[in-house]
């Protein structure tokens, strides 16, 4: 018994714990040291200004109200904490009562199971311009996915993890993200060029490339981990009438083709009655669509989590699983089975987030590492390469894209600009990049999601040892190919968009 328990290794709960200590310590030196860095911004006139950030410490007044006094408000403010709830009811409607299950069922006996991993990871690439809905509710059907394929639901849970992480930032919409992006970089464009026009579509070229590759490096490697690791067998489901099945399933389908048509319908401008899901602050339509405000971006989880909600419901009123308001109960409840342990770790890790955040480290050590690149006088593929690992390294401590971005343009836009290289293809370098490390790194939100999924399919060996070996193959490749696309992509000098190439 003790040999077993010595093997387990570091349960989450206990990482996050540890990891938290370890902020409230690193803080305490790091203020002593009074270790600081430089941020600059950049305004639409061109004026670069300067400011001043240190290492706030936890082991003070105003840390000890933080720590112990807002530790609610944390976890309320922790996005995937209520996502969770929301998503689960939805997707386990489907799930509970075997709707889902025989979809894939039917796709396995039609589709390879090698194009449909290509498959299922580029749509959660493509979903990735709402993370919430992309891990909500794509992990849990990854599992019923690869339980049908007869593969580990691991390996599932974590293909679908790496692939919406490692797409974060290469969305082929244009979303309210890329809006930031290009708008915080315009004005550091202009202390080099003010006529230079920098666009939303400049490396689309590269970002579809780089969607398709992803995709497929991610189900490759995926069929390779997944042979060496077992099944989880699951318990046998309620026994339904062959008929009864196809009833059920085909009144389904047209609830969603309803609740399709109704949803298209809310996003179609112009229309009597139509639009309502879209911000019409806004002027061009993808903002309207995809803008920050938008309805329809805000609420996505919601409409995909109530329309599968439906589905399921009227699928198992047609195969006589619901008869009445109890039997509904139930499957609700037991959607939300065996998520305690899942939910004790999101808390655990919106506190190690949150504090991370109050202490200002991550924003401290990647001023300094954009500081290095802005004062090292390097030029080309030195330049590239310094920036990338400047880039991964900062993803590591500090998860907001936008913020990174915000300061590193005003300190490396203009290297990059006198070094040839186009403001496009510097932004796509920090796009790759920086999605690099959202795949290992605790601070990312999602990564408690993830490492909570696993605990629900692991039996006596859960720990965070096993949550890593599990992502190590995956963060080495992307890693490789993200590398191999910029260098490759810089060298051929083939263009990233509409008239866009690497260089001026």
């Amino acid at each position: 018994m003790d040999e077993t328990r010595n093997k387990r290794g570091l349960h989450p709960v206990w990482f996050f714990i540890l990891l938290s200590l370890i902020t409230i310590v690193l803080s305490f030196v790091l203020s002593l040291l009074n270790l600081q860095g430089i941020t600059y911004s950049v305004s639409q006139s061109g004026k670069v200004t300067s400011t001043l950030i240190t290492v706030k410490s936890l082991i003070s007044t105003s840390g000890f109200k933080f720590v112990f006094g807002d530790s609610v408000n944390n976890l309320l403010k922790f996005a995937p904490f209520g996502t969770i709830i929301i998503g689960l009811i939805g997707v386990g409607m489907i799930i509970k009562t075997g709707l889902l299950k025989e979809l894939f069922s039917y796709l396995s006996k039609r589709v390879s199971r090698q194009v449909m991993f290509f498959l299922f990871s580029l749509l959660c690439i493509v979903m990735g311009f709402s993370q919430e809905l992309a891990f909500i509710i794509m992990i849990p059907i990854s599992i019923v996915l690869f339980t049908e394929y007869k593969r580990s639901q691991l390996v599932g849970i974590t293909m679908t993890f790496v692939s919406v992480a490692a797409g974060a930032n290469i969305n082929l919409f244009i979303t309210s993200l890329d809006y930031s992006l290009i708008e915080i970089a315009k004005n550091s464009v202009k202390m080099i060029d003010s006529d230079y026009t920098y666009g939303y579509s400049g490396n689309i070229y590269l970002i579809v490339i780089s969607s398709l590759l992803l995709a497929f490096l991610i189900s490759a490697i995926t069929e390779i981990v997944a042979r060496k690791r077992p099944v989880r067998v699951i318990e046998e489901e309620n026994v339904i009438s062959e008929k009864l099945k196809k009833k059920g399933i085909r009144k389904a389908l047209f609830s969603l083709l309803f609740l399709g048509i109704l949803f298209t319908y809310s996003i179609i401008p112009g229309l009597p009655l139509s639009g309502r899901l879209l911000d019409n602050t806004q002027v061009f339509y993808v903002n309207k669509l995809f803008g920050a405000n938008s309805p329809f971006v805000n609420g996505i989880l919601g409409i995909i989590s109530f329309a599968a909600f439906i589905c399921g419901l009227v699928y198992g009123v047609n195969t006589r699983q619901i008869k009445n308001d109890k039997d509904l109960s139930k499957i609700l409840i037991s959607s939300l089975n065996n998520i305690g342990e899942l939910l004790l770790i999101v808390f655990f890790a919106a506190e190690f987030i949150a504090i991370f955040k109050f202490s200002n480290i991550g924003e401290v050590l990647t001023s300094i590492l954009f500081s290095i690149i802005k004062n090292g006088n390097l030029t080309f593929g030195i330049l590239i390469f310094a920036s990338i690992i400047a880039i991964i390294l900062s993803g590591t401590v500090l998860s907001s894209t936008a913020t990174k971005w915000s300061m590193f343009t005003p300190a490396a836009m203009p290297l990059f600009m006198k070094s040839n290289i186009t403001p496009e293809f510097t932004g796509a370098i920090f796009r790759l990049s920086s999605s690099i490390p959202n795949v290992i790194s605790p601070l990312f939100p999602y990564f408690s999601i993830y490492v909570g999924f696993i605990g629900l399919y692991s039996r006596n060996d859960f720990s965070i040892k096993k949550c890593y070996n599990l992502l190590v193959p995956y963060f080495i490749g992307v890693t490789i190919l993200w590398l191999f696309i910029i260098f490759g992509w810089y060298v051929l000098g083939s263009p990233i968009g509409p008239n866009i190439f690497p260089t001026i």
